[in-house]
């Protein structure tokens, strides 16, 4: 049997394995469930209009007012009802009969006891300095077109921080989806460790291990696990993307971003080059003690280090994508595969990054494998609990 007829046996029997595995296939629907649920519900229980006010003007107030009070209603997605009013009188009785919320009389607003909501003050306000500027603009010589198209191309203002950082300027819907991107890839790393852990135990604890290293070499055992779980990993991750953009279409809850399909094939590479490396160092740790209850002390430290990654990510990498401890992380190949679609999502990475972080963690992921196949074949038939330090030093099965 050639090496790589040995690694397809291997990948083929793994991948049945774990998808006749009712844990598995339980925490995948799970996990389906509560990102199609986290989506639905919301969507379902959201307003989808925005709020909704009746302002009444007087006829002593211009069709410019009106025009830009409604612009400005319309770019915050708030409905907005104008009323023409003969004057003040026919407004105190509309108010009184509730018939409208505010009414403006050019420099003031009056509403039935005084409560007016602030986004119809802010609408307001608005829409009048940018009448009395078309105005004045209108009085040194511009017409009313080019005093409009002055306007709009000024830039809104950079939100800057006490060390004079700028705002990141990213959106909300990018911030979770960057959040949600580490979140699964976190979820994808421990369940699928877990599961090569548990599976190296089990074969070793059973002496199944004895009989398959009598045809198979313990590399073409290693390679064909990795080659299983890689591409289960890929399964579930695709599962659980296409779950979240069906039920987000189905629903309208936010409106993906650009970026969405970027985020999506980045993901994808990163999974492929990234996860290799954990899963060696899950499949070394299993074949390195006989018992499940020992796995703690072996498989620890490699959760601790996940568990660190991922919150490095979410507290230093989204809120400053851009910071040196994000650049830093993204060149590292334990915490590429977290950093870099976080990243993505927030449009603060450059492509050259993207690339030149693939190949360190794919490079890393080769080291991890090569690493591990040395430890691997020598913990494999080794009797009782073996350290990192003691899988080193055993005689590896050639």
């Amino acid at each position: 049997m050639s090496g790589w007829q040995a690694i397809r046996l291997v990948a083929g029997r793994e991948a049945v394995d774990r998808l006749r595995n009712r844990a598995f296939v339980f925490g995948t629907v799970a996990m389906l469930v509560a990102v199609v649920a986290a989506i639905v519900i919301p969507g379902i229980l959201a307003d989808d209009e925005g709020p909704r006010y009746r302002l009444g003007v007087t006829e002593a107030i211009g069709d410019g007012f009106t025009t830009s009070v409604q612009l400005a209603a319309s770019a915050q997605d708030v409905d907005l009802v104008v009323t023409r009013l003969t004057d003040e009188d026919a407004a105190v009785e509309a108010l009184t009969a509730g018939e409208l919320d505010a009414v403006f009389l050019g420099d003031e607003l009056m509403s039935e006891g005084g409560d007016v909501p602030f986004t119809l003050v802010g609408l307001v306000d608005a829409a009048r300095s940018q009448t009395r500027l078309i105005a004045e603009a209108e009085r040194l010589g511009l017409d009313e077109a080019e005093a409009v198209q002055l306007l709009e191309s000024a830039e809104g203002v950079q939100i800057v921080d006490l060390e004079g950082v700028e705002d990141d300027g990213f959106s909300p819907e990018q911030a979770l989806m960057a959040f949600a991107a580490t979140v699964l890839l976190f979820i994808i790393i421990q369940i699928n460790g877990n599961s090569l852990l548990t599976g190296a135990i089990e074969e070793k604890s059973s002496r199944v291990i004895e009989v398959l290293l009598g045809t198979l070499r313990p590399r073409h055992l290693l390679a064909g696990k990795l080659l299983a779980l890689t591409a289960i990993a890929l399964t579930q991750i695709g599962v659980v993307i296409a779950g979240a953009l069906l039920a987000n279409a189905a629903v309208g809850l936010f409106e993906a971003p650009p970026v969405t399909a970027t985020l999506i094939v980045v993901t994808v590479i990163m999974v492929v080059v990234g996860f290799v490396f954990y899963a060696a160092l899950y499949t070394v740790a299993g074949s390195m003690t006989p018992s499940i209850e020992d796995a703690q002390a072996i498989a620890g430290p490699l959760a601790m280090g996940v568990i660190g990654t991922y919150m490095l990510v979410i507290f230093a990498v989204i809120p400053s994508p851009e910071g040196t401890a994000a650049r830093i992380l993204t060149f590292l190949p334990p915490t590429a595969p977290f950093t870099v679609p976080a990243r993505v999502a927030l449009e603060a990475i450059p492509a050259w990054q993207v690339v030149t972080a693939a190949a360190i963690t794919l490079v890393g992921s080769w080291l991890a494998v090569r690493l591990g196949g040395r430890l691997y074949s020598a913990a494999l038939l080794a009797g009782g609990k073996l350290t990192w330090r003691g899988a080193w030093r055993a005689e590896p099965i050639r």
